[in-house]
C-alpha cells in the first residue's frame, strides 16, 4: 500500500486543451509506457486516459523511491514548470484512496458515472499486455475495481444520468427535436456507441463517421437489436471520414469523439457543413467535440458559424447535478471508507504474514526444546502416550502464547506500516527482521 504512487492531470485542475497536451495516442502506448517505466525507475507503470483525465499509477523498483519516480516522470512527460501547474500526486495509501474515488466515479465531472470504471479495467489490461504492470499495482487496481463495483450496486450514486456520453446525448436529442435531420456521430468509441444507442431508442437517424467504415456498420450492427420494434426504428447511415470530409451529409448535430492525435476536419470542410445544413434543413448544425485533442476546434467552428460545446462546456453541465447527488455520494464515500479499511487489514496481514509464521515457530521450537529436555531429565519416566499427550499440550500452548504478539503486529502494520513492524522485530527478534529484509530484496 505503501509503494504506490499516482500522478494525475484531471478536470479540476486543468482544461481539456491541457490534458489534451499529454493524452497519448492509442497505437503508442504500449511502446511509451514501457519506456517511461524504465526510464523512471517504476516497478510497474499503468497509464489510464480518459477524456476528463490522464493519469500514471506506478510503483518503484527496490532501491528507488516514489519522489524520484515522480520527479523524473513529471521531467519527462510535462517540464517542470507545466508540471507544478497542472498535475497532482498521491502516494501511499492516499493513492489508493484516490483509484478508489476514480473507480466509483466520484472523481468524476459527473459523479457516479460508470464509464470511468471500463476504462480503468482496460488501462489494467493494456498494461498487462505491455508487460508494465506489476503484482503490487494490480492488487491496488483490481481492488479499486471491485470498490467501485460495490458503490454502485449498494447507493444511488449512479443511478439517472450518469455519463458524460448521457449527457451529450440528451443534448443531441434536444437538438434533434428542434430541427429535423439526422444526426452524425464521427468516431467508434465508448461515447458514440452510448449515444448511438440511446438516440437510436429515440427514433433519431443517424449518420455513424469512421475512418475505417467497416468499425461504423459494426457499430450500427451491434446496436440494431433495441426496444423500438423494428418497424419503427430510425435509419442508421454509415460513412467513411474521407467521404464525410470531402462532401459533408445535411444534418442537425455532430458529435465527434475519436481517438486521433489532432484535428479529424478543417475549417473548409466545417463551412462546407455548415452550408449544407443551411441549403437543406434551413439552419447550420450544432456541434458537440468530446475528443481530447479536439477533433474540430473551437477557432474552426466559429469561423465556419458553427455552435460548438466541447469538454469544458460538457463537465459545467455535469457540475450542476452534483447539489442533487450529494446525499447520495455521501454514501458512497462511507463505503470507500469501509474498502479501505478491508483492504488496509487485508494489506498488513500480508505483509506481516511472514514474521507471523516465524513467530509461531519460534515459540513451537522453544516451547518444544524446553519439553525435549524435560522429558530426557525429570520426566524420562513418562510413557509414550503421556509424552504424546504433553507435546500435544505444548503445540497448544506454543499457539496461545504468540497469539498476543501476532495480533499485536497486526495492528502495528495496519495504523503505523512497515515502519512499525521493523521497529516490532528489531527489538523482539531482530534475526526475523533479518529474514524478512532479506526476502524483500531477493524479489
Amino acid at each position: 500500500m505503501d509503494n504506490c504512487c499516482v500522478v494525475a492531470a484531471t478536470w479540476r485542475y486543468a482544461s481539456a486543451e491541457e490534458i489534451a497536451q499529454y493524452t497519448v495516442p492509442d497505437e503508442r502506448r504500449a511502446a511509451r509506457t514501457r519506456r517511461l517505466k524504465q526510464r523512471i525507475g517504476a516497478q510497474g507503470l499503468i497509464y489510464l486516459a480518459t477524456c476528463n483525465r490522464v493519469a500514471f499509477i506506478f510503483s518503484a523498483e527496490p532501491g528507488a523511491t516514489l519522489a524520484s519516480c515522480r520527479r523524473e516522470l513529471l521531467r519527462l512527460v510535462a517540464g517542470a514548470g507545466a508540471a507544478r501547474r497542472v498535475f497532482r500526486s498521491w502516494e501511499g495509501e492516499g493513492a489508493v484512496e484516490h483509484l478508489y474515488l476514480v473507480a466509483s466515479g466520484l472523481d468524476s465531472a459527473q459523479p457516479g458515472e460508470r464509464e470511468i470504471r471500463g476504462q480503468l479495467r482496460d488501462a489494467l489490461d493494456q498494461a498487462t499486455t505491455a508487460g508494465t504492470v506489476d503484482a503490487e499495482l494490480r492488487r491496488v487496481v483490481e481492488s479499486a475495481l471491485r470498490a467501485g463495483k460495490r458503490v454502485h450496486r449498494e447507493t444511488g450514486v449512479g443511478a439517472g444520468r450518469t455519463s458524460l456520453s448521457e449527457i451529450a446525448a440528451d443534448l443531441l436529442t434536444g437538438r434533434a427535436a428542434q430541427v429535423a435531420g439526422p444526426v452524425a456521430l464521427v468516431g467508434v468509441a465508448a461515447m458514440t456507441e452510448t449515444c448511438t444507442k440511446r438516440l437510436r431508442d429515440r427514433g433519431i437517424p443517424l449518420i455513424l463517421v469512421n475512418r475505417t467504415p467497416r468499425k461504423a456498420e459494426e457499430l450500427a450492427a451491434r446496436t440494431a437489436e433495441t426496444a423500438r420494434p423494428p418497424a419503427t426504428s430510425p435509419t442508421v447511415g454509415t460513412m467513411s471520414l474521407d467521404a464525410f470530409r470531402a462532401r459533408p451529409p445535411a444534418v442537425s448535430a455532430v458529435l465527434f469523439s475519436t481517438g486521433a492525435p489532432g484535428p479529424v476536419v478543417d475549417r473548409r470542410c466545417l463551412t462546407a457543413l455548415a452550408a449544407a445544413g443551411r441549403s437543406e434543413l434551413g439552419t447550420p448544425p450544432f456541434v458537440i467535440d468530446m475528443a481530447i485533442p479536439a477533433d474540430a476546434p473551437a477557432t474552426d467552428t466559429g469561423a465556419a458559424g458553427l455552435e460548438r460545446i466541447g469538454m469544458d462546456r460538457i463537465n459545467e453541465l455535469a457540475q450542476q447535478t452534483l447539489r442533487n447527488r450529494r446525499e447520495r455520494t455521501a454514501e458512497a464515500r462511507v463505503l470507500i471508507d469501509e474498502e479501505l479499511d478491508a483492504y488496509r487489514e487485508a494489506m498488513a496481514t500480508r505483509s506481516v504474514a511472514g514474521a507471523i509464521r516465524a513467530i509461531g515457530a519460534k515459540y513451537q521450537d522453544s516451547l518444544g526444546a524446553n519439553l525435549d529436555r524435560l522429558l530426557q531429565g525429570e520426566l524420562k519416566s513418562l510413557s509414550e502416550a503421556e509424552r504424546e499427550a504433553l507435546r500435544r499440550w505444548t503445540e497448544t500452548m506454543a499457539k496461545r502464547l504468540s497469539h498476543l504478539p501476532v495480533v499485536g503486529l497486526r495492528g502495528v502494520a495496519t495504523e503505523i506500516g512497515q515502519d512499525g513492524v521493523d521497529a516490532f522485530l528489531a527489538a523482539a527478534a531482530p534475526e526475523l527482521l533479518e529474514r524478512r529484509r532479506a526476502a524483500g530484496s531477493a524479489k
